[in-house]
């Protein structure tokens, strides 16, 4: 007959941790929960009354009419206004601008530094209006290292505001004595 079995031995030590299994798949998403109770209404809020509207009150008393004033002493006799316009100014002011067009032509010979080459006698009608004048012709400078001005002039002086009216032409010729004539213009308004 088999004997009776043995007292069971001690345990043995714990084996080593076996590798990590590999991630499952993410399972689907569950169901929705049901929704929750309403929460408590919270008191209401005080409301304030409105003010009364005011009366209207009723418009005030028109003024009396106030006593007419003393008429003050006549003013001193003011002194004589400047001399008007004439008629026949005022009627040549407003006329077309080919009445007082003026072109003054001439042809002359060379002239010296000093000489006037014209004298024009103009008037103006109107202290508010622009006199403009111009110069076209043929100018010589005469020699090397010259330098020859030519200005217009009004009533003996030559402008000096802004500035003078005026054309400066210098020749540097070195070789030679040049006789030189060139067409110039130069222009500007009074």
């Amino acid at each position: 007959m088999p004997g009776m079995p043995g007292i069971p031995g001690p345990q043995g030590p714990q084996g080593r941790e076996g590798p990590k299994g590999q991630i499952g798949e993410k399972g689907s998403q569950g169901m929705p929960g049901p929704k929750g109770d309403r929460g408590r209404e919270g008191p209401p809020g005080k409301r304030e009354l409105s003010g009364i509207m005011g009366i209207k009150g009723e418009p005030g008393l028109v003024g009396m009419k106030g006593e007419r004033g003393i008429v003050g002493n006549q003013g001193r006799k003011g002194s004589k206004g400047e001399k008007g316009e004439s008629a026949k100014a005022r009627d040549l002011s407003q006329m077309h601008h080919r009445l007082i067009w003026k072109q003054c032509v001439g042809n002359q010979t060379a002239l010296l530094i000093t000489e006037r080459l014209r004298t024009v006698l103009l008037k103006k009608l109107k202290s508010d209006t622009a006199l403009k004048v111009s110069f076209h012709g043929s100018v010589r400078v005469h020699g090397y290292s010259k330098c020859n001005r030519w200005c217009f002039k009004f009533n003996g002086n030559e402008c000096s505001g802004p500035m003078t009216i005026e054309a400066v032409v210098y020749n540097d010729w070195s070789s030679g004595n040049p006789n030189l004539h060139h067409h110039r213009s130069f222009k500007g308004y009074l």
